[in-house]
């Protein structure tokens, strides 16, 4: 799976807006949406551990759903 099809999902999984998520990571929802389709390059280990922490996902879940596909 693609970073973008990850946070999707646990955006979803969390209940929230992307609106809201930007809010709590500090960044434009443009930022989020962007992310999410794939039009900007996938955030650095700070930023997706923020992002991660924002949806109250462990980082290491995220990753293991883009590497090996487990929610």
């Amino acid at each position: 799976m693609t970073y973008g099809e990850v946070l999707d999902h646990f955006i979803k999984k969390a209940g929230i807006s992307r609106a809201e998520l930007a809010r709590r990571v500090g960044v434009g929802r443009s930022q989020i949406t962007e992310l999410i389709k794939g039009e900007t390059k996938e955030p650095g280990l700070t930023r997706a551990k923020l992002i991660a922490d924002a949806l109250g996902v462990p980082l290491n879940d995220m990753l293991d759903m883009m590497f090996i596909g487990e929610d």
